[in-house]
């Protein structure tokens, strides 16, 4: 099964789901993961020091708990057709500035040295 979302490698590993209901469609899973990437992303800016960064590790383990669970659910969808690349182009432009605000968090996150072992694990990234 071809997936509808691509990613980026290192947002890849950021978006995994959100714990809500589980998408039926492939315009519910794209709403969901709008709606994950931007609290993943807000959970993100809030990180600007080494207490900042551990305060928000419980929040990242429920987030990375969540997508495994968005993961599941789109692996699960039936493959899309054009019509559903349709009905979720609208939501591309966001998607796109969402996922670039996430990249640029990690990367000022690994310029401070902020993304300790922990962070590392839980995100499932190399930087």
């Amino acid at each position: 099964m071809r997936p509808l979302y691509f990613l980026p490698p290192v947002i890849l590993v950021v978006a995994h789901a959100t714990a809500q209901e589980t998408p039926a469609t492939h315009q519910d899973m794209a709403e969901a993961l709008l709606d994950f990437l931007s609290r993943t992303e807000l959970c993100l800016r809030s990180c600007t020091d080494e207490a900042s960064v551990q305060a928000a590790l419980p929040q990242l383990r429920q987030l990375a708990k969540e997508a495994d669970k968005l993961a599941a659910a789109q692996a699960a969808l039936p493959e899309p057709t054009v019509q559903d690349f349709m009905s979720v182009q609208d939501k591309m432009g966001t998607f796109d500035s969402i996922c670039k605000a996430i990249q640029a968090h990690l990367v000022r996150l690994s310029e401070k040295g902020l993304l300790n072992d922990d962070f590392r694990q839980i995100l499932k990234i190399s930087l």
